[in-house]
């Protein structure tokens, strides 16, 4: 009986592979959910499921039907590695002969564009950093900055001088895997990144000489005492300003 197997199953990731609570949960839900369409479809035991009947499964999760409303990509790609492993499990077990799904791919999650902010909430951004010292000015410099290339937190605060190029307008940005790119900056990031490097940075970085630590002066941005900026003190001025 299917529902032998995936008692055995849900078994096998509790005791052997020692799954959370909540996995094992949603994995018994949706086992359950499987095994009531196999068996509405004529299935009383697992080796007469073909591949074909469990992507037919995975497309009814995707559009849904009279009972049961449409899952969601990542709702849908869950319950389908939950009857890969299933399927899997059942010929380790020498249950059935062949892993009928273990070329079945769960759907991809869609990739949702971040959230830009609007001109508004730059303004009350930039409003919370007016101020004359040099770490005020930075946190102009950097909003201008992220504003003005699209850039990730991490790609600002690893910024490095040589890869400004103020005269042309770009700047390198170094992404993940070694995707660099090479982006355009406006005139108010120029400006304001341009007065940080003549007027702050400088004051920046004499703290951290007098502190008798000067190895890391590469990167654009500076915290208040002189190291370089990271991403948490990065998103702690964001946090801050109104």
């Amino acid at each position: 009986m299917i529902t032998e197997v995936v008692g055995a199953y849900l078994d096998h990731l509790a005791v052997e592979r020692g799954v959370a609570a909540n996995t094992a949960s949603a994995y018994r839900h949706d086992l359950r959910r499987y095994a009531e369409a196999l068996a509405e479809s004529g299935h009383s035991t697992l080796d007469t499921v073909t591949e074909r009947d469990v992507a037919g499964y995975l497309i009814r999760l995707r559009e849904g039907d009279a009972e049961h409303p449409a899952l969601a990509a990542a709702s849908a790609a869950r319950a389908v590695s939950a009857v890969r492993g299933l399927h899997r499990f059942a010929a380790r077990e020498g249950v059935v002969a062949d892993d009928v799904a273990g070329e079945v791919r769960p759907p991809l999650a869609p990739r949702r564009l971040p959230k830009a902010l609007g001109v508004d909430e730059v303004r009350r951004l930039l409003a919370g950093a007016v101020s004359e010292d040099p770490v005020s000015l930075r946190d102009v410099a950097l909003l201008e900055f992220l504003y003005a290339t699209g850039a990730r937190v991490s790609e600002a605060v690893g910024c490095a001088v040589d890869d400004l190029n103020l005269t042309d307008g770009v700047v390198l940005l170094r992404g993940k895997g070694g995707r660099d790119r090479l982006v355009p900056m406006g005139g108010y990031a120029r400006a304001a990144v341009e007065a940080y490097l003549v007027r702050c940075r400088p004051v920046l970085l004499a703290a951290r000489r007098a502190g008798g630590r000067v190895r890391d002066s590469h990167a654009v941005f500076r915290n208040a005492r002189g190291g370089p900026l990271t991403r948490q003190g990065a998103w702690a001025f964001c946090g801050r300003a109104p």
